[in-house]
């Protein structure tokens, strides 16, 4: 599912489960893994999911497989967001297709968002589905989203690639072919930043956004 390397100074991520990347504890648990085995320097960090769908969002199997598990689930989530909220290099995440909610929560989180122009939707859609989200993502979408995406949140609203970009899940967006580009244009602008402060600035610029998700309670399945 996760895989790593470092090339042109950059540490490279990649989720792929040959599926759909619908994320359980245990491929959140590698992502949070691999996050802190990046961290021993400064180099930025680039996630990328599979062309045609980034995340088709939390394993709806474990939400069915009893409180403990589900618990658990939803645990893992909020450990991978404050993961990248606390992760003292710029983090950069690449979507080449849909993302659904855990996976839109990632990209909400990372420090830039790069999407992909194609038929793809990115949003919230748990009340299509039926379920209800956790305190934690709604106190990051409020944080990270326009007016227009907050409220969308509870409409199951879910937005084209630049649709997604004016609302804030993207802040940059790409035709196919020019994607490479601009992940290693905006690669490139943030190794060129001082280390010292940008760990100083985005940590003070997230720590009451982190405070606030880490004290948030999970719903209660019993």
């Amino acid at each position: 599912m996760i895989t790593i390397d470092k090339t042109d100074g950059a540490h490279r991520i990649t989720m792929d489960d040959g599926k759909v990347n619908a994320l359980n504890k245990e491929k959140l648990d590698a992502l949070v893994s691999a996050l802190a085995g990046c961290a021993g320097d400064f180099a930025p960090v680039v996630i990328r999911g599979r062309k045609g769908i980034w995340s088709a969002g939390f394993d709806l199997k474990g939400f069915a497989a009893g409180p403990e598990i589900a618990t658990a689930q939803l645990q893992a989530g909020k450990d991978a967001i404050l993961a990248i909220l606390n992760h003292p290099a710029p983090i950069v995440t690449v979507c080449e297709g849909h993302a659904y909610p855990m996976g839109a929560f990632l990209m909400l989180a990372s420090d830039r968002a790069i999407g992909t122009r194609g038929e793809f939707v990115t949003g919230m859609n748990e009340s299509a589905i039926g379920m209800a989200l956790p305190i934690y993502p709604m106190i990051l979408g409020a944080a990270r989203l326009n007016s227009t995406g907050r409220k969308a949140v509870a409409t199951s609203q879910m937005f084209t690639p630049d649709e997604a970009r004016e609302v804030g899940y993207f802040d940059h967006i790409a035709a196919p072919d020019a994607l490479d580009a601009l992940v290693e244009k905006v690669v490139g602008e943030l190794k060129g930043l001082n280390p010292g402060a940008f760990h100083a600035n985005k940590s003070a610029m997230n720590k009451q956004l982190i405070a606030d998700i880490e004290a948030s309670p999970l719903p209660d399945f019993g």
